[in-house]
């Protein structure tokens, strides 16, 4: 599902503008994401929680040059699904 089949799929079952329901989906999408830049995790019941995960820099062997490199940390977001949400999609 694409992000215009999400909004028609949220127009049909709420009612509102299709154009409502983009700005909906666009603005969850901008909280979600400045709360992240912010080192902060954003927790939906049912749903899930979307932090931020620390990578260690770790050697990575490059198998065209034969040699190593280090790849450098990094942080990157997760998204760990609910237990409510694993159950369902079982």
């Amino acid at each position: 599902m694409n992000k215009n089949e999400f909004v028609n799929e949220v127009y049909s079952k709420t009612g509102l503008t299709k154009k409502d329901c983009k700005l909906c989906l666009d603005a969850i999408i901008d909280v979600i994401k400045q709360a992240l830049v912010q080192g902060e995790s954003v927790t939906l019941s049912n749903f899930g929680r979307f932090k931020v995960s620390e990578i260690k820099s770790k050697p990575m062997y490059n198998f065209k040059t034969k040699s190593m490199h280090i790849v450098d940390a990094r942080k990157s977001p997760t998204f760990k699904p609910s237990v409510n949400l694993r159950q369902s999609v079982r």
